[in-house]
This record gives structure tokens, sequence and C-alpha cells, in this order.
């Protein structure tokens, strides 16, 4: 095979892919911004975000941070939690001025969110991950995505 200088070597192929890879474990709230990729097509209206499970995870590492650093490209349109206390604490945790629901289809149906970040326990996720598809969603999952094969492939 002939090299041509565009050509892209497997090296820097690895060495690209992998830096916007690891972009996501640095900060992964950047996969909300993936829309402001320069050359993309850019969207005129803040992307609307919705969260199921409130816990530390969706309160701590998605929660008040997003108001806080992406207010002028994210809009938290609703919070989902089946337990009401943890619901109420986390809403004032993240200081999002937004709906919240104790059932999550419900909170689909009347939100139309455009992405769904699943913070709840590990064995539910392939729920909410399938669920939140179906209903329009583009998903951000802890890991892992599912606890067995079988979800997997469902999913």
């Amino acid at each position: 095979m002939k090299h041509t200088e565009n050509a892209m070597s497997r090296r820097k192929f690895l060495a690209v892919s992998g830096a916007i890879a690891g972009t996501t474990l640095v900060d992964p709230k950047s996969q909300i911004l993936a829309a402001n990729i320069p050359g993309a097509k850019q969207k005129s209206v803040k992307t609307k975000v919705a969260v199921v499970g409130l816990g530390n995870r969706g309160t701590g590492m998605w929660g008040g941070d997003i108001v806080k650093d992406y207010a002028d490209q994210v809009q938290y349109v609703g919070l989902c939690d089946h337990n009401p206390g943890r619901l109420e604490v986390g809403s004032q945790m993240i200081g999002a001025n937004c709906p919240t629901y104790t059932n999550f289809e419900q909170m689909m149906r009347e939100t139309k969110p455009d992405q769904l970040i699943i913070t709840t326990d590990d064995n539910t996720h392939d729920y909410f991950v399938e669920k939140g598809m179906e209903m329009g969603a583009d998903i951000i999952c802890e890991k892992p995505m599912a606890i067995d094969e079988k979800k997997i492939q469902t999913i």
C-alpha cells in the first residue's frame, strides 16, 4: 500500500481517537456539548436535558455543575427519582428550576428532553436506556449500561 502525505497513519488515527474519547473521561459533561464541535451544524436553542436518578452521581457529578457551567447551552426540563424525599433534596442541590417527577414515563412524555442522563442503580440502567430511546431522547448513561448479555443485546 502506498502512503501519501495526506494519508492518516494508524498511529495518528489512534492518537486522535484516543484524545477525543479521553475528553469524556476528563469531563463527561462535555458529551452534552458535542453539538458545539467546530464544523458541526449549530443549534440555536438550548439542549433540553432530563435526569433520572438523583443520588450522589445524579446530583454531585452531573447536577449543579451543568446548571453552573453550561446554563447558556443546556436547560434542565425534568428531574426524576422514585424516592420523593431524594427527589426534593436532589432538586434543591442541583438548583434547576424545572419540574420534578416520581414517574419516569410521565416526565419523558411531558418534557420531551433531547438528552436523558441515567444515574440510577446499575440493575435498572437498561430499562431507562430502552425507554428513553423509545421516547426519542439521546442517552448518557452511567456504567454499566446493562448487567447481563441479554439486556445488552436487547438495547
